[in-house]
């Protein structure tokens, strides 16, 4: 099922998990729904840089979550957040773009997975009404070391 034109349902519930890989790769529709709205942001990132963006985590069923250490409050359940790169475009880049100039109107936008000083990933998820609106528009990083670092919030850097 295609979720947008560059994007599908079982690109966004793959999992390495085999033991949830059946109940994930079923989500709930409303769920569905998130996911169509979440792979339109990834369609616009996929549009601006030409490059083919590979999803590394979507959606996440609730078992699931909990084996890989997710946060209960992960919007990654309802399947309004990823995690992805663009091939062949740094992280770093993309994620500056994204926040400065693309006009994405996301909830969270996170540069994370760090090791030997790179970045792994990009986490975006969508804004209001899957997160509250004073939590939209979040810009982080994440490391082991310094935890979470708030970059903007609400167009405000800090």
């Amino acid at each position: 099922m295609k979720l947008a034109p560059n994007f599908t349902l079982s690109e966004f519930t793959r999992t390495s998990h085999r033991k949830y890989l059946e109940p994930n790769r079923n989500p709930p529709e409303e769920v569905v729904e998130a996911l169509r709205k979440t792979a339109g942001m990834l369609q616009v990132i996929r549009d601006h840089y030409g490059s083919p963006v590979s999803v590394h985590s979507g959606y996440r069923c609730p078992p699931l979550n909990s084996a890989v250490g997710g946060s209960t409050y992960s919007q990654h359940v309802v399947g309004a957040a990823c995690d992805f790169h663009v091939v062949g475009v740094s992280l770093e880049y993309v994620w500056k773009w994204i926040y400065q100039e693309s006009g994405i109107e996301f909830g969270q936008l996170i540069l994370e997975g760090w090791a030997a000083g790179e970045p792994g990933w990009i986490h975006l998820s969508l804004g209001s009404p899957y997160r509250s609106p004073h939590k939209c528009g979040q810009v982080l990083t994440w490391d082991k070391k310094n935890g979470y670092v708030r970059i903007r919030s609400d167009d405000q850097m800090v």
